[in-house]
């Protein structure tokens, strides 16, 4: 049977009116009219209303939502010593922005960044979770380097680090790890490099992993890319639609994510076109071997938005599943 999961990050503001807000409250904090300890209720009921609302909509792996994540790469390079947090800069081609790391010294690992907030994720979910790791070459790319001068060697530094997060997290009881690296589909000459860098991060690990790739394409990443030492492969089929016939065609024993849901545009998906693609990709996949997911994190899209288009997902796959059983 066909799962269902989701890639990471969710909207952090509802229309619900009587929920908290947590913009909010992150403004009166500033302002110090609320207290830290106010601060962090409010993130906890955040939190607790979008596991809820991934559970009610029916999906199976879930995230917290990264409502405590500024981006993808600012939490966890607030814990790496060697990194001062710099200016805003542009995410990809996306309206949304993040502040760039700056390697500054010699990187070495400071703090977790991800245990707690997935120790919390995991108390308060009736469903299985997922953990998400941003990518050391991906963090690596998205970060201005002033002490290594070779991005190979900043890559390799950083997977090590994320290394200790990553047994950190499996020693706290994750079973799911994900690793993003949307970078590397549009730098497909550093395959071998961050083939060597996910190697250090996961190998060897009872977790299950999963390395996703999102906004371009894998055409130059096939089939290398399902040589990498994880247990699944996510792509993003609606920044690039080509990168399906790809899957298709380079079909291997990996498990695999697939992003059919349109994270960064609010139109509805059609059901039938869904129920057509699943039935497409289970001719050639097994579908004990695949999860439907959004494209990407969801917060691109107003709250609204992101629970139809959860709904519709999880209304497909549960539709597909049942006429298969019969």
């Amino acid at each position: 049977m066909l799962k269902t999961t989701v890639v990471g990050n969710y909207p952090k503001i509802t229309e619900d009116r009587s929920a908290p807000n947590l913009r909010s409250a992150l403004n009166k904090f500033d302002q110090k009219k609320i207290s830290k300890e106010e601060l962090e209720k409010v993130y906890q009921e955040t939190i607790k209303r979008v596991i809820k609302e991934q559970e009610e909509a029916g999906v199976d792996l879930i995230t917290d939502g990264q409502i405590r994540w500024d981006d993808l790469v600012t939490p966890f390079a607030r814990n790496i010593e060697g990194f001062k947090i710099g200016g805003l800069i542009r995410f990809f081609d996306n309206n949304a922005y993040y502040r760039r790391p700056i390697a500054k010294s010699k990187l070495s690992f400071k703090d977790y960044s991800t245990v707690e907030q997935f120790n919390f994720l995991k108390q308060n979910s009736i469903k299985k979770v997922k953990a998400v790791l941003v990518g050391p070459f991906t963090l690596a790319r998205l970060s201005k380097d002033e002490y290594y001068d070779d991005e190979d060697e900043l890559t390799l530094n950083l997977a090590g680090i994320l290394r200790k997060e990553a047994e950190r997290l499996e020693e706290v009881g994750a079973e799911f790890i994900q690793i993003d690296e949307p970078c590397l589909c549009f730098s497909p000459e550093k395959i071998d490099l961050v083939d060597q860098a996910i190697k250090i991060v996961a190998d060897g690990l009872k977790a299950k992993t999963f390395l996703y790739l999102y906004f371009g394409e894998i055409k130059d990443l096939i089939p290398g890319v399902f040589g990498f030492q994880v247990d699944g492969i996510g792509v993003d089929l609606i920044s690039r639609p080509e990168n399906l016939d790809l899957l298709l065609e380079s079909a291997s024993d990996k498990e695999l994510i697939l992003g059919c849901v349109d994270g960064r545009n609010t139109k509805p998906e059609k059901e039938e076109e869904l129920l057509s693609l699943f039935e497409r990709v289970t001719q050639k996949i097994s579908d004990e071997k695949i999860y439907i997911s959004p494209s990407c994190g969801l917060e691109f899209l107003p709250h609204s938005s992101a629970m139809a288009k959860l709904k519709t997902m999880v209304q497909s796959v549960r539709k597909f599943n049942h006429t298969e059983d019969d």
